[in-house]
């Protein structure tokens, strides 16, 4: 083989190669910022420790949700929160506190869904003890003082214990009720 035909080979080789390189890099995904635009899964921003004050009219703290962590979902329009604790400023004159495992806040809604170990407890009323409701899953509509659930509860009130399916009650005014299945244990 003469020089000629090695510089052809040569120039046919180097020639192959750069043309399969230039059409390597079109398929390159990277390169086409349209895809990524349009792909599900957009990231939003994570806290450790989080805590949203909701307030009156006035301005003033109405309430705190307390988390240990808060991821958004901005696919979903949702705030996922993690061993949540919701209580109301004590000027309100409103002792409940509400606990869980989870959290969700949608950024449409004034409410917050709850699941998970759910208890809402307030002090020793009247000499009786504490009382707690027990729950899977529990609705807090934070502005009207309202907490609701279609989901089995046990309401402890000191010794005393209630069952029921479904449960609201009114914060502000302490009424609680019981929606359906209601059986209870009073012991003296």
């Amino acid at each position: 083989m003469d020089m000629n035909q090695k510089n052809l080979i040569g120039i046919i080789v180097l020639t192959s190669f750069a043309l399969l390189t230039w059409l390597w890099s079109r398929q390159n995904p990277i390169s086409e910022p349209n895809d990524v635009q349009n792909q599900s899964g957009l990231i939003g921003y994570y806290l450790r420790g989080a805590e949203i004050i909701g307030t009156d009219r006035e301005g003033n703290p109405l309430y705190w949700i307390r988390a240990a962590s808060a991821e958004e979902q901005p696919d979903n329009n949702y705030l996922i929160l993690k061993n949540v604790t919701a209580q109301y400023n004590s000027s309100n004159n409103i002792p409940w506190v509400l606990k869980a495992s989870h959290g969700e806040v949608s950024n449409s809604a004034s409410y917050l869904n709850l699941s998970g170990d759910v208890q809402l407890t307030t002090e020793d009323q009247e000499g009786i003890g504490p009382t707690t409701v027990q729950t899977i899953e529990l609705r807090l509509e934070p502005e009207n003082f309202i907490v609701e659930t279609t989901a089995p509860v046990s309401v402890l009130i000191g010794s005393h214990r209630l069952e029921a399916v479904g449960f609201r009650a009114d914060l502000r005014t302490n009424q609680l009720a019981l929606k359906s299945n209601v059986y209870g244990q009073f012991r003296p």
